[in-house]
């Protein structure tokens, strides 16, 4: 997902990269709850496609295809009125176990992207794509820590275009996570927790990025997550990128197939917004281990 934030002129630039998340139940209990893990990697739409503090195991993997959408109003800016604005994009995830400690990731998309007055702009074409890896660091009983890093590589090629403007620079990030597994009564569950801090050029400033999920495996085949993507970037003083907070709440059902195909549905909305805009929309996924 990408938030705005507004420019000199009046009209929302977007400032953060887009992504989507998601994964696999259905195996015995701690195979599924490394797919679980690299499951609330993927389900959603807020933030960028990361894998969870869970590694693969030595030669699987997993492929996501998303397909997602939102509309909303960016923050009045210079005396305009809020700006609309909606967005759908079509998200392909790839992850690898190349160790039982080390997973390659990967992700890239296509997004339609479409701002309303004062400036209405319209882009097609290429999302961020990245690619990256994720180390397990240490595990201890249901703990697991790992850490992640991740280039970002940009589609949009026109700065001066109100809906590419702030995402036609490179980004790179460094990411720490922790998840273990819990049982609440007779239901298992997880915990998955970040914190990242992601560097971004060609104007945006700098973001932190803290994500949370939950989620609880009603029975072998459904999964309920509920997830918290918030981001807050570093301090500005560019009258066009200022500095921007945001928070997107989300709510996915998964349902296993079989032990190889499952399908998502999520709905996601922002609950906080700092002069950036806002986000109410729907995710659909199918993904594929192998």
């Amino acid at each position: 997902m990408r938030p705005l934030v507004p420019n000199e002129g009046g009209a929302p630039a977007r400032t953060t990269l887009g992504g989507t998340f998601l994964t696999r139940a259905g195996l015995k209990l701690r195979r599924s709850w490394v797919a679980a893990g690299a499951f609330a990697a993927v389900v959603g739409a807020p933030a960028g496609a990361f894998g969870g503090a869970w590694t693969l195991p030595q030669g699987s993997g997993q492929l996501i295809a998303t397909l997602y959408g939102w509309t909303g109003f960016g923050p009045p800016w210079g005396g305009n009125p809020p700006v609309n604005q909606s967005r759908v994009d079509a998200q392909t995830y790839v992850q690898y176990g190349l160790t039982d400690s080390l997973t390659i990731f990967g992700q890239t998309a296509l997004e339609h992207y479409a701002l309303g007055d004062p400036t209405p702009n319209t882009y097609n074409g290429f999302d961020y794509s990245d690619v990256g890896l994720r180390a397990k660091l240490w595990s201890t009983g249901d703990w697991v820590f790992s850490g992640e890093a991740t280039g970002f590589i940009a589609g949009a090629r026109d700065p001066n275009a109100p809906a590419q403007e702030g995402n036609t620079g490179w980004a790179g990030e460094a990411r720490l996570n922790a998840g273990t597994n819990f049982r609440l009564g007779a239901i298992p569950g997880f915990i998955d927790a970040e914190v990242a801090y992601r560097l971004r050029t060609e104007g945006p400033p700098d973001e932190w990025h803290g994500d949370l999920t939950v989620g609880f495996k009603f029975t072998p085949r459904l999964t309920l997550m509920l997830q918290d993507f918030t981001t807050v970037s570093a301090v500005s003083t560019d009258p066009t990128f200022s500095e921007w907070r945001q928070s997107v709440v989300e709510a996915s059902l998964v349902y296993a197939l079989d032990d190889k195909w499952s399908v998502q549905l999520g709905l996601f909305s922002t609950v906080w917004t700092v002069k950036t805009n806002t986000q109410h929309g729907v995710a659909l996924a199918v993904w594929r281990s192998f």
